[in-house]
């Protein structure tokens, strides 16, 4: 009889390891299932430029940033949102314009202008739960 307690006792042990063994690969697995990967900029930049649905989906309206052309100003809105058609590069191509970027793993700002002309273009991206959006937008046309 007192083996039988002992057997069944060790068999208890085993079981009760098993199940938090089990229980601790079960929230492992759990956990790693929430972590999600960063969307690649490289890979929203193409899209973002190139699909207007998608671009007007990564953008929460009203943003920061204006657009200004001589007398008229105002802020974006969907309404009068204009498809951005160039995407984010990391050197200037247009000799005329002056160009700065700055970029690390969770935003992305984009600068054109052409000293004393009164032309200046500023966008800024951001990653927001692991997808970038735009969030700022200033087009100025003096």
């Amino acid at each position: 009889m007192r083996y039988s307690k002992i057997l069944f006792l060790a068999a208890f042990l085993v079981l009760i390891g098993c199940q938090n063994k089990n229980k601790k690969s079960s929230d492992l697995n759990k956990k790693s299932a929430k972590i999600e990967t960063s969307e690649k900029f490289n890979q929203f930049n193409i899209r973002f430029h190139s699909d207007s649905i998608f671009q007007i989906s990564r953008i929460d309206f009203p943003i920061e940033g204006l657009s200004v052309s001589g007398f008229d100003r105002h802020k974006w809105t969907k309404e009068n949102w204009e498809f951005m058609i160039i995407p984010v590069s990391e050197k200037n191509t247009i000799d005329e314009y002056e160009h700065s970027l700055i970029k690390n793993d969770s935003l992305v700002i984009e600068r054109f202008w052409i000293p004393d002309s009164g032309f200046e273009v500023e966008r800024q991206f951001k990653l927001i739960r692991n997808k970038w959006f735009l969030v700022y937008y200033n087009d100025i046309n003096l």
